[in-house]
C-alpha cells in the first residue's frame, strides 16, 4: 500500500478546513442531499463528503457507509485526490499498486472502485473530496464524471456559504432590534401576503394596533381608490417582479387621510426558495402638497432563449429571431449557411468534434463556447445541442439551444485575474514549521520560525527555551495545551504573544499536534504564523464595530442626505460618511467626497437617475457602490423624494441610504449556488422530479418534462400521482405512488423493471426508476426526489430478441426450441399429474414439386397461407409451430387421443381443400400426420418425437393426405422405430471416421482409352469391425436427412485420397455419388462450391459426379444450376441409373451431362429380354446424339460385356469386370480388358 504524501500546502489546507468550524458537525440536509444525488447518478452503493484532517479522514456526509464515521488518513483513498486538480478514478482496486492492500480493500467493507473529486475552497485549498465506492469493479462514463465535479463544486461552495451563514445570525438576531428603532415603517409578509410582523413606525403610520396588523385587516386602510392598483402592483410583484415600490393613500381609522411609499423585495432562504416578503413604508404625506402621482418602476427584463436547428450535414434549416439578434444576421442570410459561418476559430477542433461525435450517437452535449457576429464581435453562450429524431426513428436533424453568458464570462474573467493576484499575495504569506523530539528532547525550527523570533536561521533553541519565548499571560496557555496534548491525543491551533529576541512584542496563530509510537507520545509537530497586524486589525475593527453597533442602534442604521438643487450643495448626517467610510472633513464638501469615491463604473448610471429623477419624477431610488479608503467596496442604497415648487420645477432632493453590502453578497452567492444546481439537473440524461412533504411536485428538470408531458410551472404544485402516472406494463393497472412507498419503508426505492410511464399526451415509456427522502438536518423528510430513465427501446430490442428466439421468421409460429420446451414441459406434468395431451406432427404432401414449380417465394407464401388455416382449427391454449422446411407440430393441451383425432382430421381437411393459385394454375397439398398421445410410456421428448415422426411417415407410406394414430403394437411403426436407430449408429459413425471408401472400376470398351475410370462405393466399418453395406444404411440416411453429411465425408476423403496420389496418378475419372437431398440442398451447393474453387484445374478435370436420374428430375431446376456450376469446372456429370423415370428423355434436354449410366435392370436380362435390348439401343443412340458417353451397370457376364460392346456402349462396370474392393487397392488390383482376362496393374 502507497500513503499518500502531503503536498507543499498541507499547513495553509489544514487552516481552510479549521476556518470552516466544520469537523466533527452534525449531519446537514444540503450535503446529505448532494451524497444521495451522486450516488444515484452513479449508480453506486456508497457516497460520501470527506474532509482530510491532519490524521484523519473525518466525513460530513456518508450515504451507504454509516458504520463509520472516520478512517485514519494513512488509508484514505481521498488522500490521494487531494493531491490533484481534477476527478481521481480507481477503477478496480485490486490491480492499483497504492491500494490493492488496502484494509478498505481486502476487508469489509471490499471495496474495488473509487473515484473521487476534490473539494477545492475559493482560496484553492482542497480540504476534502467528493467521493463514491463500489463493491465491484467499473468505470464511469462521461455524462457522471461530469456530474460528480459539479456536486464537487456544489458541495465546496455550500461549505463556504455555511461558514458565512453563521455570521449572518448575528445579523438576523439584529434585524428586529434595528427595525424597531427605525424611523421607517418595516413589515413583513408571507407568500400570501398576509402580514407576520410590524414594527412601531409602521403602526404609528397606519394608526391601528399591533393585534389589528396582523393578517389582512390592515388593507382596509387602504383608500378605495388606490386599493384595485395596488393590489394589481402586488400581485405583478409576486409572480415575476423583483421589487415592489408604490405610492398610495391611506385612511386610517379616527384619522387625516396619509399619502405613503412602500417598498419590498422576496425572502430567499439558504436553498434560495422564495419564503416571504420584507418592505418598509415612509410618510411622504407632507412632501406630496404639490400632487400625487402613482410611477412605476421598471418591469422585468425578457429573457430570450436563442435556438437554431441544423441538418445531418450540419447546414442551418431555421432559427428563432432572438438567435438573429444575438448574431446580428437576418433569417435570410443564415437559413442554408453552414454552421461554421459561427464559428469564433477560438476552440480546439477537438471540442467540436466531441460535440458532434455525441449528438451522432443519440446524446445531447453541453457546454460553453464563443459564437463569431457578424460584425466580428465575439460573444459567449452557454450552448446545449441535442439529435431531433423522426417519426421512424432515426436522428434527422440536431437543435442548439443557446443563452447569453457573454457577462458572465467577463466577470468570470475579471474574477480569475483578482484570484490569481490574491494567491501571488498569499504565497508571501510567512509561515514556519518546528518539531520537538520528544525521546531525544532536541527543537528544530524552520529559517522562517527563526525570523519570527528575532533569530538567525539554523538557530536550535531548547524546549524550555522556546517556551520562554512566549509572553508571561502565554506561557500557562501552551504549556496547558501541551500537556492536553500529550494526555488526550486532541491538537491545538492559539493565538499567542511572543517575546522576539529583539525585545518586540508580537502575536503568532500557534498550530500544534502530538504523534505518537503506539501509545508514547514521541513528537510534537506544528507551525508558526505572525499575525501582529491581523490581531491589531481586527481590535480595530472590533472597537470601530462596537462603535458603529451603538450608532446604528441609535440611528437605525439609516443615513439622511439633503441636496439643493438650485445651490448644487449636499449636505450628509454623520451616518451618511459612515456608510461612505470616510471621516468628516470641512475642507472637503459632501459632494466632493461622494464623488471622489463613488465606484467609477456607476459614476454615469447614478448621474443619469439623479437627473432624471430631478427632471421629471418624484422620486429617485439608486443602489451604487462606494470605495472606501482601505479599498473595500460597499453597496449602498438610496431613496429620495423631490421637492418641487408650484410651477413644478425641482427645489430640492431628500433621500435616505443604508448598507446593503451584505444582502447583495449573499444573493450573488445563492444566485450562483442555484445556478450551478440549475446546469447540473439540466444536464444530466436521467429524468428528475422532487416533491414537497406532501407529495407535490416542487421541480421538473427538462428530460422530465419532455417524458411527463408537463412544464414545470403548470406541474408545480400537483400531486405526484397526477404528474408521475405509473402503471404495471403487463397488468396494466396503475402502481402505487412511490412516495408512499418510501415513506412506508424509509428508504431509497427501486421500483421493479415493468414500470410504464404515461405522459400527459398518452405517451407510453418504459422506465426504470427509484424515490429517495429529501431530509433537514433533524430527519424530518422536507419532500423527496424521483429519479428515472427512458428504457422503451431497450425493452422493446430484448421483447423482440426474446420473440425471434422462440419464433419462426418466415410464418410467425413458435420454432423447433419453444416447440421442444414446451413439449418437454408438458411430457413431465403428465407423469405428475396423469394429465392427456396429444401431439400432432404434420408434413405437407407435394409441396417440394409446387416449391420447385412456383419458385421460393410462391412456395414461402403456400406455408403462411397453410400456418394461418391450422391456427383456424386449433384452441388460444394450444401450440402451433414449424419444426422445419414443411414439416409443422401441434400440442394439443389436455386433449385425449379420440379428440384430438377430430382436430388432425379437420387439418388435414382444410388443406386438402386448399388450392394454391399462381401463373393461372392451380396447385393443391395434403398433409400426412402422425398422431401420438403423451403417456408415461414416453421417457423424452426424443422418443415422443421419433413415434410421432414415424406415424407420420407410416403415414405417407399409407397413401398420403391422412392421419396415423400411435399404437404400441403397430409392425410398420416397428420397423419405423428399428429403421430410425440406424440415425444413431451413422452419426456415431461419422464422429468416429468409422466409413470406409471402397471403389469399382469403370471398364472402357474403347481399344486407346488410357488411364483408370473408378467410382467411388462407400462402407460402414461396424464396431466389432465387421463392413456394413450401404443398403443396411443409406435408405435411414435418406429418411432422416443424414445423406448430405454422408456426401460431404465421402467428397473430403475422395479428393483427399487423389490430392495424395499426385499429378502423375493413373487415375483418369473418379466418380462421385451425390444424394438427392445433396442435389437439391442450395446450402450444400454453396459449401461445396466454396470447396472446389479453391482445388487446381487438373484434379478437377478429374473428378465426376454422379446424381441419380430420379435426384435430377425431382430437384431439376437446382440439379440444373448445380450441374453447370460444376462442369465450368471441369468436372464431369454422370445421370445415374438412366431409364427409372418415364420422363427421362425430355428432362435430359435440360441436363447438360457427361455420361448416361443404363439402369442395371435393363442390363441384367439384356440377352433374354428383346424390350430391354431395343431400350438399350435406343439409351445409346440418344447419347451419341447428345455426344454423352454410356456406360453400361451390372455386367455380370461375358456375353453380357459383348452385346453391349456391339450396341456402341463406351463403358462397362460390374462384377465380371471388377468387384469393390478398399480404393487404396485400386491401384494394385489386376486390369480386367475385353477379352476378360485379367493383367496385374503397372502399380
Amino acid at each position: 500500500m502507497v500513503t499518500a504524501a502531503f503536498s507543499d500546502s498541507e499547513e495553509y489546507r489544514l487552516l481552510a478546513l479549521e476556518q470552516l468550524e466544520i469537523l466533527d458537525s452534525q449531519a446537514e440536509e444540503g450535503f446529505d442531499s448532494l451524497v444521495k444525488a451522486a450516488a444515484l447518478v452513479c449508480e453506486v452503493p456508497v457516497c460520501l463528503i470527506s474532509l482530510v484532517d491532519k490524521h484523519r479522514q473525518w466525513f460530513k456526509s456518508n450515504f451507504g457507509f454509516s458504520n463509520f464515521t472516520e478512517t485514519p488518513r494513512d488509508i484514505a483513498f481521498c488522500a490521494h485526490t487531494i493531491l490533484q486538480d481534477g476527478l481521481l478514478e480507481v477503477k478496480n482496486a485490486l490491480k492499483d499498486k497504492r491500494f490493492y492492500d488496502n484494509p478498505l480493500v481486502l476487508g469489509d467493507p471490499h471495496f474495488q472502485f473509487y473515484a473521487g473529486a476534490p473539494l477545492v475552497l475559493s482560496g484553492g485549498a482542497r480540504v476534502g473530496t467528493l467521493c463514491i465506492f463500489d463493491r465491484e469493479p467499473r468505470t464511469l462514463n462521461q455524462n457522471q464524471k461530469q456530474v460528480l465535479l459539479q456536486l464537487a463544486k456544489t458541495a465546496s461552495q455550500l461549505m463556504e456559504l455555511r461558514a458565512t451563514a453563521r455570521n449572518n445570525e448575528i445579523n438576523s438576531a439584529q434585524f428586529r432590534d434595528l427595525s424597531s428603532a427605525s424611523p421607517m415603517g418595516i413589515f413583513a409578509t408571507d407568500l400570501l401576503g398576509i402580514c407576520t410582523y410590524n414594527n412601531a413606525a409602521w403602526l404609528k403610520i397606519f394608526n391601528i394596533s399591533l393585534k389589528q396588523s396582523i393578517g389582512s385587516n390592515w388593507a382596509a386602510s387602504i383608500h378605495p381608490e388606490d386599493a384595485p392598483i395596488v393590489f394589481e402592483q402586488w400581485q405583478a410583484f409576486a409572480e415575476k417582479g423583483e421589487v415592489f415600490d408604490a405610492e398610495f393613500r391611506i385612511q386610517p381609522i379616527g384619522g387625516d387621510l396619509r399619502v405613503v411609499h412602500s417598498s419590498a423585495s422576496k425572502i430567499m432562504n439558504s436553498q434560495g426558495k422564495h419564503t416571504g416578503y420584507v418592505g418598509a413604508v415612509k410618510d411622504i404625506t407632507k412632501q406630496s402638497l404639490v400632487g400625487y402621482a402613482n410611477h412605476s418602476l421598471l418591469g422585468m427584463i425578457k429573457k430570450h432563449f436563442m435556438v437554431a436547428v441544423v441538418d445531418l450535414s450540419g447546414h442551418i434549416t431555421d432559427v428563432n429571431d432572438a438567435f438573429c439578434d444575438f448574431n446580428g444576421y437576418s433569417r435570410a442570410e443564415l437559413i442554408g449557411q453552414h454552421h461554421n459561418l459561427l464559428n469564433s476559430s477560438s476552440h480546439p477542433e477537438s471540442l467540436f468534434a466531441e460535440r458532434w461525435l455525441k449528438v451522432e450517437q443519440g446524446e445531447s452535449w453541453q457546454g460553453e463556447i464563443s459564437y463569431c457576429k457578424k460584425n466580428g464581435k465575439l460573444q459567449w453562450v452557454d450552448n446545449v445541442m441535442a439529435p431531433l429524431k423522426g417519426v421512424s426513428g432515426p436522428v434527422e436533424r440536431y437543435v442548439s439551444v443557446s443563452r447569453d453568458i457573454s457577462q458572465r464570462k467577463n466577470f468570470e474573467e475579471q474574477l480569475r485575474k483578482n484570484k490569481l493576484f490574491l494567491d501571488r499575495t498569499g504565497s508571501m504569506a510567512g509561515v514556519g514549521g518546528w518539531e520537538v523530539d520528544l525521546v531525544a528532547n532536541t527543537v528544530y525550527w524552520s529559517d522562517e520560525i527563526c525570523r519570527i523570533h528575532g533569530e538567525e536561521p539554523g538557530y536550535a533553541p531548547s524546549f524550555d527555551g522556546a517556551i520562554h519565548y512566549y509572553a508571561l499571560d502565554s506561557r500557562s496557555v501552551i504549556t496547558n495545551a501541551i500537556d492536553s496534548a500529550i494526555s488526550t491525543g486532541k491538537g491545538w491551533d492559539l493565538e499567542l504573544q511572543l517575546i522576539r529576541k529583539d525585545g518586540a512584542l508580537i502575536w503568532v496563530r500557534a498550530i500544534g499536534s502530538v504523534e505518537f509510537e503506539l501509545t508514547k507520545p514521541i513528537r510534537l509537530i506544528g507551525a508558526f504564523q505572525e499575525i501582529t497586524e491581523t490581531v491589531k486589525t481586527r481590535q480595530l475593527i472590533a472597537n470601530i464595530h462596537e462603535r458603529m453597533l451603538q450608532l446604528t442602534k441609535t440611528a437605525g442604521g439609516v443615513g439622511v442626505w439633503e441636496y439643493d438643487v438650485l445651490k448644487h450643495t449636499l449636505v450628509w448626517d454623520e451616518l451618511m460618511y459612515r456608510l461612505c467610510g470616510v471621516e468628516q472633513d470641512d475642507t472637503l464638501s459632501a459632494r466632493a467626497l461622494s464623488s471622489r469615491h463613488l465606484h467609477p463604473d456607476d459614476r454615469k448610471i447614478i448621474k443619469n437617475k439623479f437627473q432624471t429623477a430631478i427632471i421629471n419624477a418624484q422620486q429617485y431610488d439608486a443602489e451604487f457602490r462606494i470605495i472606501w479608503t482601505d479599498k473595500s467596496v460597499h453597496t449602498i442604497k438610496t431613496l429620495g423624494h423631490v421637492e418641487r415648487d408650484a410651477t413644478g420645477a425641482a427645489q430640492r432632493v431628500i433621500g435616505v441610504s443604508w448598507d446593503v453590502t451584505h444582502e447583495r453578497e449573499i444573493e450573488a452567492v445563492l444566485v450562483e449556488q442555484n445556478e450551478l444546481l440549475r446546469i447540473t439537473m439540466q444536464s444530466i440524461g436521467d429524468a428528475v422530479i422532487t416533491t414537497n412533504a406532501k407529495g407535490e411536485v416542487t421541480w421538473l428538470n427538462p428530460v422530465a418534462e419532455r417524458m411527463t408531458g408537463w412544464g414545470a410551472l403548470e406541474a408545480h404544485g400537483c400531486p405526484l400521482k397526477k404528474v408521475f402516472h405509473i402503471i404495471d406494463e403487463q397488468t396494466r393497472l396503475p402502481l402505487k405512488n412511490p412516495i408512499e412507498t418510501y415513506l412506508q419503508q424509509d428508504q431509497i426505492v427501486c421500483l421493479l423493471n415493468h414500470t410504464l410511464l404515461i405522459s400527459r399526451k398518452g405517451i407510453k415509456f418504459g422506465i426504470e426508476h427509484s424515490a429517495a427522502p429529501i431530509r433537514n438536518a433533524q430527519g424530518v423528510a422536507l419532500g423527496a426526489v424521483v429519479v428515472f430513465r427512458d428504457v422503451t427501446e431497450q425493452r422493446r430490442l430484448a421483447s423482440e430478441m426474446k420473440h425471434r428466439a422462440t419464433h419462426d421468421e418466415l410464418t410467425g409460429l413458435f420454432n423447433r426450441g419453444e416447440f421442444d420446451d414446451r413439449l418437454s414441459r408438458l411430457l413431465e406434468k403428465s407423469s405428475e399429474d396423469g394429465s392427456i395431451h396429444t401431439l400432432l406432427y404434420i408434413d405437407l404432401d407435394e409441396f417440394k414439386l409446387v416449391n420447385d414449380a412456383c419458385g421460393h417465394t410462391i412456395g414461402d407464401q403456400l406455408l403462411k397461407q397453410i400456418s394461418s388455416l391450422m391456427g383456424a382449427v386449433i384452441r388460444d391454449c394450444d401450440t402451433l409451430a414449424r419444426l422445419g422446411g414443411d414439416e409443422f407440430g401441434i400440442i394439443l393441451e389436455h386433449c385425449s387421443g379420440e379428440q384430438a383425432q377430430r382436430v388432425a382430421q379437420q387439418v388435414c381437411d382444410h388443406i386438402g381443400e386448399f388450392r394454391l393459385h399462381h401463373d393461372g394454375k392451380r396447385f393443391r397439398v395434403s398433409s400426412s400426420i402422425g398422431l401420438v398421445e403423451l403417456s408415461h410410456t414416453f421417457t423424452s421428448t426424443i422418443s415422443v418425437m421419433q413415434a410421432a415422426d414415424t406415424c407420420c411417415y407410416a403415414a405417407k407410406e399409407g397413401g398420403r393426405n391422412r392421419i396415423h394414430t400411435w399404437i404400441d403394437n403397430d409392425q410398420a411403426i416397428k420397423e419405423r422405430r428399428h429403421e430410425m436407430q440406424w440415425t444413431s449408429r451413422i452419426e456415431q459413425a461419422l464422429d468416429e471416421d468409422r466409413f470406409v471408401l471402397y471403389a469399382q472400376r469403370l471398364h472402357s470398351l474403347e481399344a486407346d482409352t488410357q488411364g483408370i475410370h473408378a467410382e467411388v462405393l462407400l462402407r460402414m466399418l461396424d464396431n466389432n469391425g465387421s463392413i456394413i453395406s450401404p443398403a443396411a444404411f443409406l435408405p435411414a440416411a435418406e429418411r432422416f436427412h443424414l445423406a448430405s453429411r454422408i456426401d460431404r465425408w465421402v467428397l473430403n476423403r475422395s479428393i483427399a485420397w487423389l490430392k495424395a496420389l499426385g499429378s502423375d496418378s493413373p487415375i483418369q475419372l473418379l466418380a462421385i455419388n451425390l444424394s438427392g437431398q445433396s442435389v437439391g440442398d442450395m446450402a450444400f451447393h454453396r459449401s461445396v462450391m466454396e470447396y472446389l474453387v479453391t482445388l487446381p484445374a487438373t484434379l478437377c478435370k478429374r473428378l465426376c459426379f454422379e446424381i441419380t436420374e430420379t435426384a435430377a428430375v425431382t430437384n431439376l431446376a437446382a440439379a440444373a444450376l448445380f450441374i453447370e456450376q460444376v462442369r465450368a469446372l471441369g468436372i464431369s456429370v454422370a445421370l445415374d441409373d438412366f431409364g427409372a423415370g418415364a420422363s427421362s428423355f425430355g428432362y435430359l434436354k435440360r441436363l447438360r451431362v457427361d455420361y448416361l449410366k443404363i439402369d442395371g435392370q435393363f442390363i441384367t436380362n439384356l440377352l433374354d429380354d428383346a424390350l430391354d435390348d431395343v431400350a438399350v439401343r435406343c439409351f445409346v443412340d440418344l447419347a451419341k446424339v447428345m455426344n454423352i458417353k454410356t456406360i453400361a451397370e451390372y455386367v455380370d457376364k461375358a456375353p453380357v460385356l459383348e452385346r453391349i460392346k456391339e450396341l456402341g456402349v463406351d463403358y462397362a462396370q460390374g462384377f465380371f469386370l471388377h468387384k469393390p474392393e478398399p480404393i487404396n487397392f485400386l491401384l494394385k488390383s489386376p486390369v480386367t480388358h475385353s477379352d476378360g482376362q485379367a493383367h496385374l496393374s503397372l502399380r
